[in-house]
Formats: C-alpha cells, sequence, structure tokens
C-alpha cells in the first residue's frame, strides 16, 4: 500500500484526482433542435432571398409573445432582420420558455429546397450559453 500513496510529486489522490479533470467544452453551444423554418409560403419575396441563404448561415430567433394565435411563437430571421417564418407551433414551447427565461437561441442552416411554392429549410436550433 505504501507503493500507492506515493507518486513522484504528489500523493495518489492527487494523481487521481488530476486524470478524472472534466476537461473545458470547446464551444458553450448546445445543440437543441433540428427541425424546420414554417410559414415560408406567406414570406413575400422568398424566391429572391433564396440564393443567398447558405448551409451554415446563421439566423436570429426572436420572442414573440403577444402573437394572438401562439402565445410560443418565435420568428425566424436572417442577420439582416429579413423574416424568414417561424419555429415549429409542435416545437417551440421549451424554446419559448428558454427565451422567456434570457436566454439566447439561435439557429443555423443545415440545408435547403423548394417543394412546390414551398422553401423547405432544414435549422438546428441551438443555445448559446456563454
Amino acid at each position: 500500500m505504501k507503493e500507492l500513496s506515493k507518486t513522484g510529486s504528489g500523493s495518489l489522490l492527487q494523481t487521481l484526482h488530476a486524470d478524472l479533470q472534466t476537461p473545458a467544452p470547446y464551444s458553450s453551444d448546445v445543440l437543441l433542435l433540428q427541425t424546420y423554418v414554417a410559414g415560408t409560403t406567406h414570406t413575400a419575396g422568398l424566391e429572391e432571398l433564396e440564393p443567398f441563404l447558405k448551409p451554415g448561415d446563421r439566423l436570429d430567433l426572436v420572442r414573440i409573445p403577444d402573437n394572438p394565435s401562439d402565445p410560443n411563437a418565435i420568428k425566424i430571421y436572417t442577420r439582416d432582420r429579413v423574416k424568414l417564418g417561424y419555429v415549429p407551433r409542435k416545437e417551440n414551447h421549451i424554446l419559448a420558455r428558454l427565451m422567456d427565461a434570457g436566454k439566447l437561441l439561435y439557429a443555423k442552416i443545415l440545408s435547403k429546397h423548394w417543394q412546390g411554392d414551398w422553401l423547405y429549410i432544414d435549422i438546428e436550433v441551438y443555445l448559446n450559453d456563454d
């Protein structure tokens, strides 16, 4: 047992503790959800905007608590403040609670393609926890 309690520069407990340290995360952004942008068929000028939307583009999420049809509504904007649509209603309630608590959420475009007159934009929603 004497050999176990001795390590060159410190105790076995110190060595084990150092080995068990949790590494610092590389990013404070946490992926919360993969979804799509709802309501793009109601966005004016989307045909002109679509060529400028690229995978990896960051999108802003803005809480709209006074929306009469959905109290958990979250609008999705480009970084240039052009409205794309909404987080789908079936997936917005937890995100709305996080935003109401002051958490910063944003999205990134994964892919896009046209389905008739609907621009399907696949996104990931992140929590920035700096």
